[in-house]
């Protein structure tokens, strides 16, 4: 760089400004990780000590550009990590909803992200294992006559619905399944949805979360309501579907969900699921039919099957 000759002052200008770029670069990671630090006081080990910034920095970057982008994190708790995230979505359009369950006022932070900020940020209290209580939410930001539309090309998705939701809730498998069945499709067509904290999906044995029973039918391998990260894994099986097994008839969560899951991606305590695109969803139904998926649907499958069904894997999520 140090050896380029400018002929122009323009050039110049602009050597000199990709030159200050590169000085100034911040690691997006290390950026986002700076926001939770200043925004999440005394809480913040738990968020920092997990490492999620990693993973939040690389597959949240596109959303941050996005217009009149909407969050929604169950789990709100004192609010400190939605300030947080109305400091990293920085756009001036941008919504940040939380819900919150058993909070008083009283305990709330103070939000230290700016006015500007902290003006982004809405909290909603309510149960995450209520179906009641999550369509208030839902209504509480879109209103009252929104419905998730029943195509990913319906232009009413301009206008409501999330573009990234974080369930930072209970992290109880039958409340993440039930949470996740009812709010993915409030997704908008390109979203991503977040689960974080599943460890008490491998647990074995009976143990509490935040008061709740858990693990009673758990543990690594086991396709039941109390191992959610199993029934993410059966995703794989869903996203494949439209190359390697057009025939193949599991249900994991419903019919339409399993039809809107484009990607799903699993890092250290997280999993994240992402929602097809209206052109995603078009292109991969046009794939033709490719001749080795006819053998595919064997005694695999059906055996496949009855493990699902015996881990009451099949169909919608059950409700706690």
């Amino acid at each position: 760089v140090f050896g380029l000759r400018c002929s122009t002052s323009s050039q110049a200008s602009s050597m000199l400004a990709f030159i200050v770029s590169l000085v100034a670069y911040t690691d997006p990671a290390e950026e986002l990780y700076g926001i939770w630090e200043r925004n999440m006081g005394t809480n913040r080990e738990t968020k920092l000590q997990t490492q999620y910034h990693f993973a939040y920095a690389q597959h949240l970057a596109p959303y941050r550009t996005r217009n009149n982008v909407t969050l929604l994190e169950i789990g709100a708790n004192t609010g400190d990590s939605l300030y947080a995230w109305s400091e990293y979505f920085s756009e001036p359009g941008a919504t940040i909803w939380g819900m919150r369950y058993g909070v008083s006022d009283s305990r709330m932070k103070k939000c230290r992200a700016g006015a500007a900020n902290c003006a982004k940020v809405h909290i909603h209290d309510g149960d995450q294992s209520s179906a009641r209580d999550l369509r208030a939410l839902v209504a509480a930001a879109f209103g009252d006559a929104f419905k998730a539309p029943a195509t990913l090309a319906n232009h009413e998705w301009r206008r409501a619905g999330y573009d990234v939701i974080i369930d930072d809730g209970s992290h109880v498998p039958a409340h993440i399944l039930f949470t996740f069945t009812e709010l993915f499709p409030m997704l908008r067509p390109g979203g991503v949805y977040v689960i974080e904290d599943n460890a008490f999906s491998y647990a074995d044995k009976p143990t509490t979360a935040y008061g709740y029973r858990v693990g009673h039918r758990g543990g690594i391998g086991r396709p039941t309501t109390d191992n959610a990260v199993e029934r993410f894994k059966a995703l794989a099986d869903i996203v494949n579907r439209e190359e390697c097994f057009q025939d193949l008839d599991i249900v994991i969560f419903s019919e339409a969900i399993d039809r809107a899951v484009f990607q799903v991606a699993f890092v250290s305590g997280l999993v994240f699921v992402w929602k097809k695109t209206a052109a995603q969803q078009a292109g991969l139904a046009g794939i033709p039919s490719l001749r080795w998926t006819s053998h595919a649907n064997g005694p695999a499958l059906q055996e496949y099957k009855r493990f699902l069904e015996a881990g009451k894997h099949v169909g919608e999520a059950a409700a706690p």
